[in-house]
This record gives structure tokens, C-alpha cells and sequence, in this order.
């Protein structure tokens, strides 16, 4: 929720019981910032706004009369899309940004160590050089995420990167797969999909189905949908 107060934008989280009524409220966060990105992970929600930099705020809200921030971690940049990688970890996928004007660069992917909520640290960052724009960024349906098969794929600019994370080696790219043809227009590959069955992933687009090993992720077979 934004509200303006003495000519300042300010974010609020509000909590509704199952009549709708108002039973708890933070009013008067993040002036002149917007929020970008929520996730719920029990007790715990977490919220991304942006200015200039990227406040993480991290709200108990196991109390729904009494919401309390626990933590707040500013940072260059801002994620659009946060999901729970695995115990401790929060991932988001956004865009870098210049600290001191705000202007949002390349798109970036970070891990946050959200183990001890009132500490919260970003552990592992990966700027992708020249690649602006995702659909996942907008459509949670086009990033597919499984901390137990470790990977982390989303279409990026008419291709599709697949990325593998651990604390030690942070994020590692593992394949970009372009569905392209003979020099094709790839804005006719926007819309990818993603998706695993067994050892298979399949990378779906409007005229085609893929599919690629998950050891290699050497191109196994496609059916044309054209």
C-alpha cells in the first residue's frame, strides 16, 4: 500500500482479518520508494522497495496485532522476484543500479542468507552484462527454481539461462540456450517456459518444444510446432 504524507510517497503493510478489518499495520515505510517484490515465508514476510538503493525488509508477522520489521538491507539494485532457495536462502532476480542515481542497469541475480531475520546479508550476486530485460522478472510463471535439482532458469532477451548456485562457488551458469534458427528474429522466442521431467528439461516456446539433458544440457530433441 503507498500513501502520500506532506507531499512524500510511503509504503504500509496492513493485515486483514476474514472480515476484512484492519488488525495490525506499519505505516510510513521506505519514503519515496516503491515496493518491487514480496514474499511470505511463515512467520516471516519479506518486502524489496527501491529508490536509489535496495532496502530487503524482513517483518515478523507471527503477532497479526503487532507486525514488527526485524531487519532492513540496503544494497545497489533491486529485486523484482524473491523465492525461498532452501533453508536460510532467499533468492531475487532484478537489475542492478547505480548508487548514486538510482538508474537501473543489467539484470541481477542475488542470494540472500535470511537465516537470522534481524541480520540479513546478501551472500552471492551475479550481474548478467548487456542483458536488461525478463520475463520472470514480471510473470512468476516464466522462472522455474529447485533448490533440490539446483537450478535457477528464466528467459532472458529471446534466450534462456540456467544457472546452478552453492554457498561456495556462488551462482554458475550452465547453459544459454538460444531457440533461434538460421538467424531468426528472436523476439519470436519471448514467452519461454521451462520445465523438468526425470533428467529432462524441456524449454517451450510458441513454435517449438526442446528438450536437454540436466547433466549437460546438450540439446537432446525438438518437435516444430510451426
Amino acid at each position: 500500500w503507498r500513501s502520500i504524507v506532506d507531499s512524500k510517497n510511503y509504503n504500509a503493510l496492513y493485515i486483514l482479518d476474514n472480515k476484512l478489518k484492519v488488525v495490525g499495520k506499519l505505516e510510513n515505510l521506505a519514503p519515496d520508494e516503491r515496493v518491487y517484490s514480496v514474499r511470505f515465508m511463515g512467520d516471516t514476510g519479506y518486502f524489496v522497495t527501491f529508490r536509489q538503493v535496495d532496502p530487503l525488509f524482513a517483518v515478523d508477522l507471527s503477532n497479526p496485532g503487532n507486525p514488527v520489521i526485524l531487519g532492513e538491507l540496503k544494497i545497489p539494485g533491486f529485486s523484482e522476484y524473491l523465492h525461498p532457495f532452501a533453508d536460510g536462502l532467499l533468492f531475487g532476480l532484478g537489475r542492478d543500479a547505480d548508487e548514486d542515481s538510482g538508474k537501473a542497469g543489467f539484470l541481477k541475480l542475488s542470494m540472500f542468507d535470511v537465516s537470522d531475520p534481524t541480520a540479513l546479508s546478501e551472500i552471492n550476486k551475479l550481474i548478467i552484462d548487456n542483458v536488461y530485460y525478463s520475463e520472470a522478472s514480471y510473470n512468476h510463471k516464466a522462472i522455474l527454481i529447485n533448490s533440490e535439482k539446483n537450478i535457477i532458469a528464466f528467459p532472458a532477451e529471446g534466450k534462456y539461462y540456467i544457472y546452478s548456485y552453492s554457498r561456495e562457488k556462488g551462482f554458475e551458469q550452465k547453459a544459454i540456450i538460444s531457440l533461434a534458427q538460421n538467424g531468426g528474429d528472436y523476439y519470436y522466442y519471448y514467452d519461454m517456459r521451462g520445465l523438468y521431467i526425470g533428467d529432462y528439461l524441456y524449454v517451450i516456446c510458441s513454435s517449438s518444444v526442446s528438450s536437454y539433458s540436466m547433466q549437460t544440457y546438450t540439446l537432446h530433441d525438438t518437435l516444430d510446432l510451426t
